[in-house]
C-alpha cells in the first residue's frame, strides 16, 4: 500500500470530525478499515490528532472562555 499523502490525512481527519466510522472513512480514501485505525493510532501518537469524548472538549472549550 503506497504512503499517505497529507491530503489523505487530512480527509482522514475531517471525517473523523463528522463522525463517520472506519468502514466509511476507508471507502472515501481507498484504504482497508485497519489502515484507516492505524492511522489514526499514528497520527495519535506524532501529536498530529487528538482523541477525546465530547463532553470532554465541551468542558474544555467551557472552561477557556469563560
Amino acid at each position: 500500500m503506497p504512503r499517505w499523502s497529507y491530503d489523505e490525512e487530512d480527509i482522514l481527519v475531517e471525517n473523523l470530525e463528522l463522525g463517520y466510522d472506519l468502514v466509511t472513512i476507508a471507502m472515501i480514501v481507498g484504504r482497508t478499515p485497519q489502515s484507516v485505525a492505524m492511522k489514526i493510532v499514528h497520527l495519535a501518537m506524532q501529536g498530529r490528532l487528538i482523541i477525546m469524548a465530547p463532553e470532554t472538549f465541551d468542558e474544555l472549550f467551557d472552561s477557556s472562555s469563560q
